[in-house]
Order: structure tokens, then C-alpha cells, then sequence
């Protein structure tokens, strides 16, 4: 389930949740209710509100990443992920400038949102109706990570993203999101990190936290902000 905390529709935060056969039910936080449901063509297993909450990204086994109008309930893009058997990740930039999407075998894909087509949006395509696949070319390919990729997060500014897996110990990696370069200098082979369950950054970008298999939360700070 992800929560849209600036996500609105008809003045309501959203929540989505990923169900079975491919829907994805959003309910109003506001009222408890459910206020409609989006279809995807193959199974539902990620989804992330984009900036705004009126955008949806969601992906699924199949590899295919659909982008939602969460007004109208249809789907504006459709793409298969570059090179993506089974898709177990995806996030948005708080700029909206950014798709990240992760696989099962650790590659992360970088897109800019402006390279993603959006044949669908234009011709009022009736709800849970995908637009015509689209193949656009990552902006960058994270090999980096060798396991499923459960974790991404972004930055609030946009220009870090945390990529990690709980598979495998010490796997996670920050990446510069505008040049598509992985920090070499942390974490090193001697930060204890552990098997890597979840990642955020502070509101000023000044820390990263990482929660890890042992209950415990590691916090790191980003000494290139002087905000926290």
C-alpha cells in the first residue's frame, strides 16, 4: 500500500493499494472509502505517487510500467522497462523530473518522465485502458546491485536517489540522479549496513536513514547540505 500524502482527488489525500489480477483500489483518506480502482494489463506489485498526487506509476511482473491520471482514471503511458523480466520497484522524483524502476535481477533504470510518451492521455481512453507500449531509452542503467531492488527512494530535491536490497548484505547504493553516477566514496566495504530494509532522507537532505534486518536504524549524515 502507498499512501499519497500531497495526492488529491476531489480535494482527498489518496491511498493505493496493489490487489490481485492487475487493480489497484485507491480509497480517501479522508472518508475510509474506496473511490475507484485502476487496471493494469498484467499483475500489480508497485506503485508510487507522482508530485501532486494526481499522477500514478505502477509496475508488475510483466516489466511494463503504466503512468495514471488519477482525475480520470486512465492510464497516459504504458512502457516496458528496459531489459526488465519481473519489475519488483519503482519511485518518482519529488520534481516529477525522474521514473526510477528496479527488477529482480538488481538493475535499476533511470528515465526522464520527459522522454516517456504519452499517446494515451490525449484521445480520452476510458479507465484501465492502456496506451500503446512505448520503448523509451533509460537515461542511465544502475548495475551496481546484483539482487531484487525493493528499496528506492528519492531525495526531496531530486538529485539523490537510495537504491537497495534486502537480499543481500551491505546492498545499497546512492546515485546522483542528473548524471547517473553511483557515490564510489560511501558506502564502503567497512560501513555496517547490513541486510538493508528501508531508506529515507531528512526533509533538508542532510541525513540518511536506513533501516536494517536487525530492527536497528542507521543515520548518516550528507555533509554536502548544511540543512537537515
Amino acid at each position: 500500500m502507498t499512501e499519497g500524502d500531497e495526492s488529491e482527488h476531489r480535494g482527498d489525500p489518496l491511498a493505493a493499494f496493489v490487489g490481485d489480477g492487475g487493480s489497484i483500489p485507491l480509497f480517501s483518506l479522508k472518508t475510509r472509502c474506496s473511490v475507484g480502482e485502476l487496471k493494469m494489463s498484467g499483475t500489480a506489485r508497485n506503485v508510487a505517487f507522482a508530485p501532486g498526487g494526481r499522477e500514478l506509476l505502477s509496475s508488475g511482473d510483466d516489466g511494463v510500467v503504466h503512468v495514471w491520471d488519477l482525475r480520470m482514471r486512465r492510464c497516459l503511458a504504458r512502457f516496458v522497462d528496459d531489459g526488465c523480466v519481473k519489475a519488483t520497484s519503482v519511485a518518482v522524483s519529488p520534481g516529477g523530473r525522474h521514473y526510477a524502476a528496479g527488477s529482480d535481477v538488481g538493475v535499476v533504470n533511470l528515465y526522464r518522465a520527459a522522454d516517456v510518451p504519452r499517446a494515451g492521455g490525449a484521445a480520452g481512453a476510458p479507465a484501465g485502458l492502456p496506451a500503446a507500449p512505448g520503448a523509451p531509452a533509460p537515461a542511465k542503467a544502475l548495475m551496481q546491485l546484483t539482487t531484487a531492488v525493493d528499496t528506492l527512494r528519492f531525495s526531496p530535491d531530486g538529485q539523490m536517489l537510495a537504491m537497495a536490497s534486502r537480499l543481500e548484505r551491505d546492498a545499497l547504493r546512492v546515485v546522483h540522479t542528473e548524471t547517473g553516477t553511483v557515490f564510489s566514496n560511501w558506502p564502503t566495504s567497512k560501513t555496517p549496513i547490513g541486510y538493508v530494509h528501508s531508506a529515507a532522507f531528512s526533509p533538508g537532505c542532510g541525513f540518511l536513514a536506513v533501516g536494517n534486518a536487525k530492527g536497528r536504524v542507521l543515520l548518516y549524515r550528507l555533509h554536502h547540505y548544511t540543512s537537515i
